[in-house]
C-alpha cells in the first residue's frame, strides 16, 4: 500500500509539472531593440519594415502621406508566465519603436524602454523632505 501512494503522489507531480510547462509556450519572440538597429532613416522602404519587424500594433496617420507605426512589447516578469494566474501580474517594462513613414520611406525612427525600476532611486531621497512647522 505504501508503494501505491508513493506512486500516486509521484504521477501527480510529474503531471501538474507537464501541464505548467505547456502554458509556458508562446508565439514568435520579437527583439525590437536589435530589430530597429537595422532600420535605416531615409532609405529603409515601407515594405522592408514589414520584413524586418512585422506588422505594427498600431497605426496611425499624421498627415496626408505620413503614417506612424507603433511597435510595443511588454518585458514579462516570471510570475506573468505562469499559468492560470500569469495574468494577475504586471510586467516588468516595456519596449517601444515609433517609426515615421513619408512617402512609403521611414523619416523617423525612435526606440524606447522602461523599466519598474527606474525611478526607484527617488525612494533615497527622503531627507529632501522638508518639515511642517
Amino acid at each position: 500500500m505504501r508503494m501505491s501512494v508513493r506512486s500516486l503522489c509521484l504521477l501527480l507531480m510529474v503531471l501538474f509539472l507537464s501541464s505548467a510547462f505547456v502554458g509556458c509556450s508562446s508565439g514568435p519572440t520579437r527583439y525590437l531593440a536589435s530589430d530597429v538597429c537595422m532600420i535605416k532613416t531615409g532609405q529603409t522602404s515601407r515594405l522592408e519594415v514589414l520584413e524586418l519587424m512585422g506588422e505594427p500594433d498600431s497605426k496611425r496617420m499624421v498627415a496626408e502621406s505620413t503614417e506612424q507605426w507603433v511597435y510595443y512589447e511588454e518585458d514579462r516578469s516570471a510570475l506573468q508566465a505562469t499559468p492560470m494566474v500569469g495574468g494577475a501580474f504586471d510586467p516588468n517594462g516595456y519596449h517601444m519603436v515609433v517609426i515615421t513613414l513619408a512617402d512609403d520611406i521611414v523619416a523617423t525612427c525612435k526606440y524606447s524602454a522602461y523599466n519598474e525600476d527606474e525611478f526607484d532611486w527617488q525612494d533615497d531621497y527622503s531627507w529632501q523632505e522638508i518639515k511642517k512647522k
